[in-house]
Parts: C-alpha cells; structure tokens; sequence
C-alpha cells in the first residue's frame, strides 16, 4: 500500500514534532531543487547519477503530510521525461517500502550521497545539507569566522576603527621618553614626581596670604522706608595668615558691623509718623457707607499730636 501521510510516531507523535519536521522537509527539498538545476538544468541526466538525484527527491516528497503518490508522479514526469513508466512504477514501490528512518538521512548522509562540496554549499546557501569535504568540527570554526567577519562589518558601519587604524594613529603622536632615551614608564614616573613636587611647594605657602570677603547688608535711608530708597553698605571680613619660623598661624577673622547714631534712629521714628498720618490724611478721608460727609481726622489725638 502506498504511504498516503506521514505516520503520527515519526517524531514521538506530538503536533509540534511533526510541523517541525515538516518545516526541515520542505527546507531540504528547496535545496535539492537549487542543487539540481545548477548542476543539471531543469531536466536530470540519463544515467546513473540522474537516477540517483531522482531518487534522493522523491524519498524527501514521500514523507509529505498529503497526496503522496500524485507529488512523486509529478516529480518524476517533470524530472526524468526519458524514463519509462514501468520503471518509475518500480522506483515508487521500492521508496515505499522503506522504512520511516531509512528515509531520513542526516545532512551529513545527505551530502556525502549527493557529493556536495563546501564551495558549493556556501555559494547556492544549501545550510540544510552538509558538505562532505568539511568535518563537524571544521564547520563550526567556518561558523564562528562567518559570525566574526559580519559582526566586524557592522562595526565598521557605525563608524568604529579598526585595529590597524588605531595602531596606525597612535604612531603618529609624539613620544618624549624615546627623545630623553629612557622608557615609557620611566618618563611618566619622571613626570609624577615632578607634579608631586609643584603641589608640595605650593602647598607650603611661602609668601603671606590674604583672603578678604565682602558681607553687604541694606541700611534704610535717612528719608523713609515710603521712599523705596535703600542704601548698601558693605562689611568686610578680613582674614590674614603669616608665616613665622615656618609655621603656619591660625586665621583670626574680624569683623565691623556698622552701626547706626541714636539721633538718626530718631529721625527715622519721626518720619515713620509723619509717613502713617500723612497715608490717613490721603486715604481715610474717603465718603464711607454710615455717612456721606467726609470725616475729620484732626479730632484724633494722634493728629493733634504730630501737627503739634
């Protein structure tokens, strides 16, 4: 009886085995179909070697899900037109009575019966069939190589140098330590103690220093705080530190508050009350909601007090 599907304990009999199986079936026949019409055309020799590629095609289409004997027929008529059909009768029975497993070859298996090359294989992209000239071992060195260059050729792409580009501009910056005749380590060693040097010496504080610093603060002026008019003066801070005997001394901050005269705070208490009457006199004498005659303030005795 012809195999019409694919028998369920092919790969252990669960869905996702079998439409993963599938998937690899359908990508190995694309590559057989690639294979042949660059080695043959689209017609297969009348020998040994047609035969044997016919062969190899129409035990992949065997294992298809569906319409198994109407995809070998047509792949035979379309392949080998030369062939009889008693012999293609034949083949057919002979591709059927093969066991699942015998009708699944390893890439490896496969290249080694279709003696596939490694140019060939990287130039027409068959990856689902090995090539019989190239170990395991070999295969993943190509791999780690191919992974290599494409990783290599999208950094240059986003603009980073590479390595014989770097060395090359690193050439051309000055070296001093070749100048003095000494090696690079030596020179920037040189270098830091130098540095250490000035820092130290600077440290020391050789010549006297004076920090100063200027503390503002606002004074009202003699005319009232009505007039907007606010005058700055400044407080300084002055701090000297002397060197005696190759000792530092501590900072001795002073500083001098400017304090305003009593008769001035007087005057500006006064003006404080000629500014209140002076603001009731202008605004209070306003109609208000009791009465519509205006009011007198001159009877208060705030008033009475500030015109005296």
């Amino acid at each position: 009886m012809p195999l019409k599907e694919a028998p369920a304990p092919l790969l252990g009999g669960t869905a996702d085995k079998a439409a993963k199986w599938e998937t690899v079936r359908r990508l190995r026949y694309g590559a057989l179909l690639k294979l042949f019409r660059d080695r043959w055309g689209y017609v297969l020799p009348d020998d040994d070697a047609g035969r044997s590629d016919l062969f190899e095609l129409i035990t992949n289409i065997s294992l298809a899900p569906a319409a198994v004997d109407k995809k070998m027929a047509c792949a035979i008529e379309t392949w080998t037109p030369w062939m009889p059909p008693e012999e293609a009768k034949l083949m057919v029975e002979h591709v059927n009575r093969l066991t699942i497993y015998e009708r699944i070859p390893t890439a490896g298996e496969l290249g080694n019966r279709l003696r596939l090359t490694n140019a060939e294989r990287e130039r027409l992209r068959l990856w689902p069939i090995a090539p019989f000239d190239k170990t395991d071992e070999e295969l993943v060195a190509q791999r780690k190589a191919k992974e290599r260059d494409r990783r290599a050729r999208k950094r240059r792409e986003q603009g980073v140098r590479t390595r014989a580009t770097y060395l090359s501009a690193l050439s051309k910056h000055p070296r001093p330590w070749e100048a003095e005749g000494v090696s690079r380590s030596t020179w920037y060693n040189r270098r830091k103690r130098a540095l250490d040097e000035v820092s130290r010496d600077i440290g020391r504080g050789e010549s006297e220093t004076i920090v100063s610093k200027q503390r503002p603060y606002l004074v009202q002026s003699q005319k009232g705080i009505h007039e907007g008019v606010n005058v700055e003066r400044p407080s300084t801070t002055t701090s000297v530190r002397t060197k005696e005997n190759n000792e530092p001394s501590s900072p001795e901050p002073r500083t001098h508050l400017v304090q305003p005269p009593q008769s001035s705070l007087d005057a500006r208490m006064r003006t404080l009350g000629n500014w209140g009457a002076n603001a009731k006199r202008e605004h209070w004498t306003k109609p208000t909601i009791l009465s519509d005659e205006p009011r007198d303030f001159r009877e208060f005795p705030l008033e009475r007090e500030v015109a005296a």
